[in-house]
């Protein structure tokens, strides 16, 4: 399913580590979870889409893990809703669907970007919009995946030189590709058997998730 992992991933990691740490770990693993999701999806990824996207996301993804420090998760947290609530109407209809205007692709690419390099989890954002575009599961699973990992390999590459990270703190989620390769082979066999009404259904209430989940967290971090 479409819906970042961030939620569960880097929070169990904060458990075994420090947060920082838990945040690079990851990138990591969303990079091998990335790499086997293009390859399976491979045939399903909008080029249209990933061009304008990668050229904004990638240099932006090096800018969050260099100042992963100084972020206002808040504030971030407060545009993904937004963006996030806005693209949930387009979808659903209570918003006029329109043309979207290139500038929104490179601002949701370069913001995205940004929000992964962070670890704040930017695909919520990327998801939302191109779902509001129109694209089935199965588009925007491939597109978001190669545009992800692009910017999880940039992220984990900068945390490296930075000494975010080291070699050795990575070996134990090599050793897990296994599991993580036969748990998107499952996903996708499930995925490519549902009807479009159902998989409509699912994108809504994907949507619908994510926005909750996101105010959620902003009132637990305002609070």
């Amino acid at each position: 399913m479409p819906i970042s992992g961030s939620a569960t991933v880097t929070s169990f990691l904060a458990i075994l580590t420090d947060p920082h740490r838990a945040i690079g770990l990851a990138s990591f693993f969303f990079l091998l979870s990335g790499i086997i999701r293009v390859w399976f999806f491979r045939k399903q990824i909008r080029w249209d889409e990933v061009r304008t996207l990668l050229l904004f996301s990638v240099p932006l993804a090096a800018v969050g893990a260099l100042s992963l420090v100084s972020i206002n998760e808040i504030l971030l947290l407060s545009i993904i809703l937004a963006f996030s609530a806005w693209f949930f109407l387009k979808k659903i209809k209570l918003v006029k669907k329109s043309e979207t205007k290139p500038h929104t692709t490179k601002v949701v690419g370069a913001l995205s970007g940004f929000l992964q390099g962070a670890g704040l989890g930017g695909s919520d954002l990327r998801n939302s919009y191109l779902f509001g575009k129109g694209l089935d599961i199965a588009e925007v699973h491939g597109t978001t995946a190669l545009v992800g990992a692009a910017n999880f390999l940039v992220a984990t590459i900068v945390r490296l030189l930075t000494k975010q990270l080291t070699i050795p703190d990575l070996l134990p989620l090599v050793y897990l590709f296994p599991v993580i390769l036969l748990g998107i082979v499952i996903g996708r066999k499930i995925l490519f058997k549902l009807n479009k009404k159902i998989t409509d259904a699912i994108v809504i209430l994907v949507m619908l998730l994510i926005i909750i989940f996101l105010a959620r967290k902003i009132v637990l971090l305002v609070v």
